[in-house]
């Protein structure tokens, strides 16, 4: 499975989530500009080969990034990230990075970044 799909589908099993919406790859033009939400877009990193053998590979580390656009005077989102951060390492995923929180210069949103990998052994 892609691991944005991946990611995406865990991220609307969140119970008591601040999101609106989950996308993945890009924004619909229709979310760009709206500050009255908060959604989260997913997007592939990279995908790198692991577990070596044979002349072929037996795993890959799937790498995607989840940027969180929160909607203007919304609650702290510090309970909800926390969360989402137990919720990706509890189902597998390792978090590699977290570039912290930035404000959009367009809507004046919140927005937060983070970086997770997911091992996947190939059958």
């Amino acid at each position: 499975m892609l691991a944005v799909l991946r990611a995406q589908n865990l991220l609307k099993s969140m119970k008591d989530s601040v999101l609106d919406e989950v996308y993945t790859n890009n924004l619909p033009a229709e979310e760009v500009d709206d500050s009255t939400r908060s959604v989260a877009l997913i997007t592939d990193v990279r995908s790198d080969l692991a577990l070596p053998g044979n002349d072929d590979f037996h795993a890959q580390n799937k790498e995607v990034e989840v940027q969180i656009y929160y909607k203007l005077d919304g609650d702290d989102p510090d309970e909800f990230e926390t969360k989402l951060k137990h919720l990706f390492i509890q189902n597998g995923w390792s978090m590699i990075d977290n570039r912290g929180h930035t404000v959009d210069p367009g809507t004046q949103q919140l927005t937060a970044t983070f970086y997770f990998v997911f091992f996947e052994i190939e059958n």
